[in-house]
């Protein structure tokens, strides 16, 4: 059965099981004993926080799918929900952040490994790639550099943890966000973006012959009896 963190358009209040040894994190209590106060939600733990059971990472928690529903959608939400945290917990008021824009995933499709299409935020506009294992990527440390294959070539991606999304691979594709003047523009920017990673490369064009001289223009053409030596015998 396919199964999500909470993040994933579940409640604030779900209440997530670790995989492994079956410890269940209960919002309402939060974790004291590691500085997470009462009504703290799974999705706004902070990163270093592990399974008080067995110590298993974040990603190991999940709570069971809808029937029928899609992994990589449920994945999606997910990881907009987590950008729509920090926007609202860590972000509010950043200088660098263009108020004209908010959290959205697009462009999302099946690659390699996992899902991969683009994440706009007030202060980034950034091509993620999902992993379908969240412990694919676990001994990368945030910043460690990956390279993946894309139909373009080969790109160099930046790891970042997600909670539990485990590690996703990261392409920067601008910082700078004031360049767009609403989320429409970003949205356009992210299409076409995307569109050049996953475009096969075209092939190179033939170089065009030179042109004949008045020599060439006088020499018979070639013929199947010249080629062979002037036909039966």
């Amino acid at each position: 059965m396919t199964s999500v963190g909470p993040e994933a358009g579940f409640a604030a209040d779900a209440r997530p099981a670790c995989g492994s040894c079956g410890t269940v994190y209960d919002p309402a209590a939060g974790d004291p004993g590691r500085d997470v106060p009462p009504g703290t939600p799974f999705g706004g733990l902070p990163d270093y926080w592990r399974c008080p059971g067995c110590g298993g990472p974040q990603h190991g928690f999940t709570v069971a799918a809808p029937p029928g529903a899609d992994p990589m959608d449920l994945r999606v939400a997910a990881l907009a929900a987590s950008y729509r945290l920090i926007a609202e917990r860590d972000m509010a008021g950043v200088p660098i952040c263009n108020a004209a824009l908010s959290v959205e995933a697009l462009g999302f499709r099946p690659h390699g490994p996992g899902w991969i299409g683009c994440v706009i935020a007030p202060w980034f506009l950034n091509a993620v790639l999902i992993p379908r294992d969240p412990a694919l990527w676990e001994d990368r440390r945030d910043g460690d550099k990956l390279e993946v294959g894309l139909p373009s070539g080969a790109y160099r991606f930046t790891a970042a943890r997600v909670g539990v999304l485990g590690t996703l691979a990261v392409i920067p594709l601008a910082s700078a966000m004031n360049v767009f003047a609403d989320q429409q523009d970003a949205r356009g920017g992210a299409v076409l973006a995307l569109d050049h990673l996953m475009r096969n490369p075209q092939p190179a064009p033939r170089p065009e012959p030179p042109p004949a001289s008045d020599a060439d223009a006088t020499k018979p053409a070639l013929s199947r009896r010249s080629l062979f030596g002037g036909g039966r015998r």
